[in-house]
């Protein structure tokens, strides 16, 4: 017998708490960087290549991004620098964690086979090692001292794609997986405590939400249906995330069991990426 849950939607102008968010949207026939302010106004971030991944920084505006050419990029004050260029290995999924440092994912000779994720401070461009692993080590999200990412452990020989949700305590060096369900399971960000790690995660009617604990160590889905949630963000220790259902895309709220829907201008046909704001101005 199939689960069927029902959730109450609503529908709120905006929150009683003002928050920023950003998104990448297809428009014109390509992906274009957009952030919407408290007042849920939204404007087209302008940069000289399509994104293809991105961070953006709501304390100063300033933006990152992997462009079409695969370099990555910074942009402040309608500046555009390249702060590393594509040679030997390639980057992507750059994300900041705090104003002048970022943390990305290096691609050792341009394949995933093996993967470092490394630290850039943006004003010294110094670069620490956070963790390498000869294998696929993919969504990095550094949380004071807790590295979560998203190890791929089987590709060949398993019939299927196998991904899990990992973390690594940087003073300790030791790392700990997190989830095991033999599917795809990517995407996590953890609450500001570390309590709780949201994830998306494939079943078999779709992509859902997921949340890990760190108390209990076990895993709950969060959101269910034939659809595809995805991109999930922390907000208020909930979770925002964007859902895609047969060519349609909503931005949706997490929290006390009800899922609640957040206006978007009918333009934004396509979203991806979210992206909400971390820090207090």
């Amino acid at each position: 017998m199939r689960l069927v849950i029902f959730y109450i939607f609503i529908t709120i102008p905006i929150f009683a708490q003002k928050f920023n968010i950003s998104f990448i949207a297809y428009i014109d026939n390509s992906w274009k960087i957009v952030v919407c302010d408290d007042n849920f106004k939204c404007t087209t971030k302008s940069t000289l290549q399509e994104p293809r991944t991105y961070d953006y920084n709501f304390n100063d505006n300033s933006l990152i991004y992997i462009g079409s050419d695969k370099n990555l990029r910074f942009v402040k004050d309608n500046n555009e620098t390249v702060l590393i260029k594509v040679d030997k290995n390639a980057y992507t999924q750059p994300s900041f964690i705090d104003n002048n440092n970022i943390i990305l994912v290096e691609l050792i000779n341009r394949n995933s086979k093996k993967t470092r994720i490394i630290k850039l401070n943006l004003s010294s461009k110094k670069i620490t090692f956070l963790h390498t692993q000869n294998a696929t080590s993919l969504d990095p999200y550094l949380n004071k001292d807790k590295l979560y990412y998203a190890n791929v452990s089987c590709v060949e020989g398993c019939g299927k794609i196998i991904q899990e949700i990992w973390n690594k305590d940087l003073i300790t060096n030791i790392s700990n997986q997190l989830t095991l369900k033999n599917s795809i399971s990517y995407q996590p960000v953890a609450t500001l405590d570390n309590k709780f790690i949201y994830f998306s995660s494939m079943d078999r009617d779709g992509y859902h939400i997921w949340r890990y604990s760190n108390k209990l160590k076990d895993i709950k889905q969060i959101t269910f249906g034939d659809v595809i949630d995805q991109f999930p963000a922390i907000y208020k220790g909930n979770i925002m995330f964007i859902r895609e259902i047969k060519d349609s895309y909503k931005l949706l709220y997490y929290k006390d069991g009800k899922l609640i829907k957040i206006p978007l201008p009918k333009k934004y046909q396509k979203i991806r990426n979210l992206k909400v704001s971390k820090w207090k101005k």
